[in-house]
């Protein structure tokens, strides 16, 4: 808990202060659409932050989402904002929806041809009804789970030549961050996607 708002007021302070060193927009043309698709799974966050031992329900999720990269306060550092939808699907079907403030780094590149980009998303989502383990731990909890906390830890892969095509791996994460935004239940899912800019 307070390490969730220490991270938080970090960036609050943080943010503004690179602005300070560059506030020239990025280039109209950085902007992203794409699309993923996943596994829904039953560990907590953690658990799901190693794809090839986490445990995975019987639902998917395919979705798509939009990004514009608005400011870029120091070299390869970008910050914007991101928008998506999604479709949960398996005993039940559901969507959700959600939005946030998305951070990116382009700065590693591996052997001139290689780029390798984490990024995070955060901010809000909601969905049109829980279902499977997110209603489960939503009746634990005695909370309602239709509007949580959004976060989303991304790597993404694209060249130095076409940097405008990737594929990524996102985690894509609903909670109630300890009950300090939102309700109870948390929903995790592992994806893949691709993305492209322009």
């Amino acid at each position: 808990m307070k390490r969730f708002v220490f991270a938080l007021a970090t960036i609050a302070v943080v943010t503004p202060a690179f602005a300070q060193f560059d506030t020239s927009p990025v280039p109209s043309e950085d902007q992203k659409v794409f699309i993923f698709g996943g596994r829904m799974g039953e560990s907590d966050m953690a658990g799901m932050l190693n794809p090839f031992t986490a445990e995975y329900e019987e639902a998917i999720v395919l979705g798509g989402g939009y990004q514009h990269f608005l400011i870029e306060p120091i070299e390869d550092l970008k910050f914007g904002l991101e928008a998506g939808a999604a479709v949960r699907t398996g005993e039940e079907t559901t969507g959700e929806v959600w939005g946030g403030v998305v951070g990116r780094y382009d700065g590693f590149v591996v052997g001139d041809t290689l780029r390798i980009s984490p990024s995070l998303t955060f901010g809000a989502s909601a969905v049109t009804g829980t279902m499977g383990t997110e209603a489960e731990r939503e009746a634990i909890d005695g909370l309602p789970g239709d509007f949580l906390f959004y976060l989303s830890p991304e790597i993404s892969f694209s060249s130095v030549e076409n940097p405008s095509s990737e594929v990524f791996w996102r985690l894509h994460h609903r909670s109630g961050a300890w009950n300090t935004f939102g309700g109870g239940g948390s929903a995790n899912a592992t994806t893949i996607g691709i993305r492209t800019s322009f």
